[in-house]
Order: C-alpha cells, then sequence, then structure tokens
C-alpha cells in the first residue's frame, strides 16, 4: 500500500525548527508515502515583496530538510521521481504553493517558482489576492479569476503546473474548471452537503471535478468536518467519504489531511500521538470500507492522477 496526502503545513514546524518534515505523526510508519508540502505564504497583513520572501526562505528550509533527512525522504518533480523513492524505500515531497501574494502579480515569479520545484499552485487564501477570489467571498465580492489571474492559469498552463481550487471562491471554481489544462485539485476540502462550510465543495462542483479527472484530498480539519462537536470524529470524515462516493468519486479521492494547518486538532480519535495516516487506514478498514477502496483513497488515486498529469 501506498500513502498520498496533498495538503501539510509541516515546513512551518521545520522552520521553526519544531520538527523536520518527516514527524512521528505526519507520516507512515508502515508504508511508502508522497507528501505535498505547502509553502504558505498568504497571511493576513503579508505584504507581496514579504510573502515573495516567504517563499525562497522556506524554499531554503525545505532544501536543507531534504539534506538532514535524506535517508528517509527526497523531493520529487516527476512521477518518475515518486517511484525512484519509493523503489529505495523512502518518502517523497511534493512542494505547492498556498497563495499568490508572494507571486506579486509577475509571470516570472511563477516560472522561477517552477523551476525551485513547486508544482501544484493555489493561488489564493483568506484574502482575496491579485489573481482571484477566495473562497469566503460572496455576491459582489466573488469576482472569481481576475485578468491578471487568468494570466497567470496561462503561463502555469505553459509550464504543466497544477491548480489547486480549495481555497479560491465559488465563481473561481468555475473560472479554473474552464482555464486549467490539467484537472484541477481540491488538495484539502470536503463537502458542503455533509457541513455547509465555505471551504467545502458542492455536490455540483464535487461532480464536476471529478468528470474532469480531477481530486479531492479530505481534509482532518474539524470545523469542515461537522458544524456540531459531536460529528468531529472520523466516522464524521467518514460521511464525507461517503457521500463523495455517491456523487462517483471512488477514484477521485485521497487524503488531504491539512496536518500542522490546522492548530493540531483532530477528529477523534486522531492524535499527533501516533501516525494519523496509518490510524486513518486502520479505522477505515475496521469500518469494512473493502481493503481495494482503502488502498485507492491511502494513496492509487492520487498516484494514477499523478502518473497521467504530473509528467
Amino acid at each position: 500500500m501506498y500513502i498520498v496526502d496533498s495538503h501539510c503545513d509541516s515546513i512551518e514546524k521545520a522552520e521553526a525548527g519544531v520538527f523536520g518534515i518527516v514527524n512521528p505523526y505526519n507520516f507512515s510508519r508502515r508504508h511508502p508515502q508522497l507528501q505535498f508540502v505547502a509553502l504558505f505564504c498568504g497571511d493576513e497583513g503579508v505584504t507581496p515583496p514579504e510573502a515573495n520572501a516567504l517563499i525562497h526562505r522556506y524554499i531554503a528550509r525545505f532544501r536543507l530538510a531534504m539534506e538532514e533527512e535524506g535517508e528517509r525522504i527526497v523531493p520529487v518533480t516527476s512521477y518518475s521521481g515518486i517511484e525512484r523513492a519509493f523503489a529505495e524505500g523512502k518518502h517523497g515531497a511534493l512542494l505547492t504553493l498556498e497563495s499568490g501574494t508572494g507571486l506579486m502579480g509577475d509571470r516570472a515569479i511563477l516560472r522561477q517558482c517552477y523551476d525551485m520545484g513547486i508544482r501544484v499552485v493555489g493561488l489564493t487564501w483568506l484574502s482575496n489576492d491579485l489573481a482571484m477570489s477566495n473562497r469566503i467571498a460572496e455576491g459582489e465580492a466573488d469576482t472569481g479569476l481576475t485578468a491578471l489571474g487568468r494570466e497567470m492559469v496561462e503561463e502555469g498552463n505553459g509550464l504543466g503546473m497544477i491548480f489547486d481550487v480549495s481555497h479560491g471562491s465559488d465563481r473561481t471554481f468555475w473560472d479554473l474548471m474552464e482555464l486549467a489544462e490539467k484537472p484541477p485539485l481540491a488538495t484539502h476540502s470536503n463537502f458542503r452537503a455533509v457541513c455547509p462550510h465555505s471551504r467545502n465543495l458542492t455536490d455540483e462542483m464535487a461532480v464536476a471535478l471529478f468528470k474532469s479527472g480531477g481530486m479531492v484530498g479530505l481534509n482532518l480539519c474539524v470545523k469542515f468536518i461537522s458544524e456540531d462537536e459531536v460529528g468531529r470524529t472520523a466516522e464524521g470524515l467518514f460521511r464525507h467519504l461517503d457521500h463523495g462516493l455517491s456523487l462517483g468519486g471512488e477514484e477521485h479521492m485521497g487524503f488531504g489531511c491539512d496536518i500542522d494547518g490546522i492548530g493540531g486538532v483532530y477528529p477523534s480519535p486522531l492524535s499527533e500521538g501516533e501516525s494519523i495516516h496509518d490510524r486513518l487506514i486502520e479505522l477505515m478498514l475496521r469500518e469494512n470500507y473493502s481493503e481495494s477502496l482503502v488502498r485507492r483513497i491511502a494513496g492509487g488515486n492520487y498516484l494514477a492522477y499523478l502518473k497521467r498529469w504530473l509528467g
């Protein structure tokens, strides 16, 4: 079995000296794992130049971590790189960008990000960005992709980049579905029909994403799992999985756990006292999901996507 997780914020903990990229709870102790490592540079109040500096700082920290932890994990930018890592019994790390603030509206900076190893890009986070509206934008505030955003998508398409819709507004989602040449990813999102949070996907969005060949990475953030605290459990997460299955997503869902990005609060009984991915797999099997489905959700679906689209 292989594991793929399409979102974590562990680089910030590595930057702070708390853990390396491979930490006791964010990587499997039993299976090779590919971890998407987000470079988050879009916090409120951060200026574009400051965000750009963060990208470079995090890249430097990532490279240092790959040197320090090279016996366990290697950076990857292609599917063949993933295969090599797994064949060597190592984990893989794939860089993603969370927020386009640091791009400073400059296509050349997006090209530079590609050259530095970033392959998946989310153009916004909490605040409307130069390029697109964010997930909490509604009504007139939801302008979707701006003219600059469309230029960025055009540039990213030319580079072969993959776009992440997780933090985009509803209109931005549909703009990206129309303009992105590769099927987009919702790297860390759940389903709005189960939990009506704006960060989750509507059924119409999910079906469109599935039909395009895209992927949804199921998120462990308890606010996106259930409105009430009683439902903020692994069983609550599985309600999202079941809903996605009912929409035709059997081959288009995986893990997008958002580890190290949700304040250390996880759906019960998951915790940072153990490998979260290994525990999730145990719980899925205990809930009588078939082994073949568990293999697909754990990593098989994402690997099939990446084999076709990563390059």
